[in-house]
């Protein structure tokens, strides 16, 4: 199987990367236009359930053998993701509390890591399915998780305008990341302090450890074959070490 997987993922292999026409607009743009949309009447959990159905059945032209190794492993990499780095090492070095929303903002920071990964080595259907996938099982699992903690807390945390505001925040997160990781490293900081920290007052030190964790675990993940991540997932995440390190 895992032949058969990995000759179906050199098929799909590229060499150019994909450049999101949506980045004519800016961030603040896009983040507004989604927020501005009116809020649905359906329940967050059927909207997700509906489009993992349609894109699961949707006709994208690829290979119905390569769709289950995309579909297998968006999902695998999103829990990935989500619980295999050390929550409560990260908050202590960045500086973040131990809440619910510093889980979410972390957690899309893996994500995007992933994607920033992933997404030069396939042709656009291929990525764009493995994308859809992974945050498809990202929004799934995220309603699972708010309804455990509002059922601890006896309080509604499941509102249509607070999932508006976390989708925002998943647009806004993945642009500014996309746009300060290909510059200089205060262009990064830049993003991280609006994403991560909200644009609130934060400790240079704390900012600049995450500029160097998501650099250096960028880089560790270059170093990791593209089958064994699909095939294998992610057990535990690493970082290189900085060139002048002792």
């Amino acid at each position: 199987m895992l032949g058969t997987s990995r000759h179906i993922v050199r098929r799909l292999a590229m060499s150019s990367r994909m450049m999101d026409a949506a980045k004519k607009k800016t961030v603040e743009d896009m983040t507004q236009e989604m927020l501005q949309m009116p809020v649905s009447r359906v329940p967050p959990t059927i909207q997700r359930f509906a489009t993992s159905l349609k894109m699961k059945f949707k006709s994208d032209g690829l290979d119905q053998s390569v769709k289950s190794i995309l579909d297998r492993a968006s999902a695998q990499l999103y829990y990935n993701c989500a619980d295999n780095y050390d929550f409560q090492k990260l908050c202590d070095a960045f500086g973040l509390g131990d809440f619910m929303s510093s889980w979410y903002k972390l957690t899309l920071m893996h994500t995007w890591m992933v994607l920033m990964r992933l997404h030069s080595e396939f042709d656009g259907k291929a990525y764009m399915r493995l994308q859809r996938g992974l945050l498809s099982t990202m929004w799934l699992d995220i309603d699972h998780r708010l309804g455990i903690v509002s059922k601890e807390l006896n309080q509604t945390m499941t509102g249509q305008n607070d999932m508006k505001h976390m989708h925002g925040l998943h647009l806004q997160t993945f642009f500014e990341y996309d746009e300060g990781f290909l510059h200089d490293d205060r262009v990064l900081a830049g993003a991280i302090w609006r994403c991560l920290y909200m644009n609130r007052e934060v400790d240079p030190i704390h900012l600049l450890k995450v500029v160097t964790y998501m650099r250096s675990t960028v880089a560790w993940l270059e170093t990791k074959d593209t089958n064994e991540i699909l095939v294998e997932g992610i057990s535990e995440w690493k970082q290189l070490r900085p060139i002048n390190a002792s």
